[in-house]
């Protein structure tokens, strides 16, 4: 690799890793978008996880889309697997409902909770394997569990990255 190559990887793996000082963050923020970036922050994410399957898009700091034999799955940096890309990954996690007042106050101090828990209740949604918090709601009572988003894959590396898309769908 390139030693200009190299220092952009870095660069990346220190941004994913939340290692880059405030000044450096906000030079980075303002300069162009690099067209290497995501292959880099790919390639840091796939150094950061213990199983062998490619990354296809990450979808936060402990999910991904990957490729398992010619298939795209949700995936958890632990290993679990969470079904298919575009089925609500969020249904097989273990999930803890705070709805009342005393659940809350265990994460948020009395004095700065303002949540009406007649109107909202929070869901946290947790790695299976690991225990690692993946995504928080914030819905009303008996709401049905969100998809955030499903991610149009074959546009994204059509369109965006200009390549062909590494799984089926």
């Amino acid at each position: 690799m390139a030693e200009k190559d190299q220092a952009s990887q870095d660069i990346t793996r220190a941004l994913v890793n939340r290692e880059l000082a405030w000044p450096d963050l906000l030079k980075l923020m303002r300069q162009p978008k690099s067209p290497e970036r995501f292959d880099e922050t790919v390639k840091t994410f796939q150094e950061r996880v213990a199983w062998k399957e490619p990354i296809v898009l990450p979808l936060g700091e402990n999910l991904f889309v990957v490729n398992k034999r010619g298939r795209a799955i949700i995936k958890t940096t632990a290993g679990a697997e969470l079904g298919k890309w575009n089925e609500n990954w969020k249904m097989k996690c273990r999930i803890i409902v705070r709805r009342t007042r005393a659940d809350l106050e265990k994460i948020y101090p009395p004095e700065h909770l303002t949540i009406d828990t007649q109107l909202v209740e929070l869901r946290e949604f947790y790695c299976p394997q690991s225990g690692t918090l993946l995504d928080v709601d914030c819905v009303p009572p008996c709401y049905p569990v969100e998809i955030d988003f499903t991610p149009d894959l074959a546009a994204f590396y059509r369109d965006w990255l200009g390549r062909p898309l590494p799984v089926t769908l």
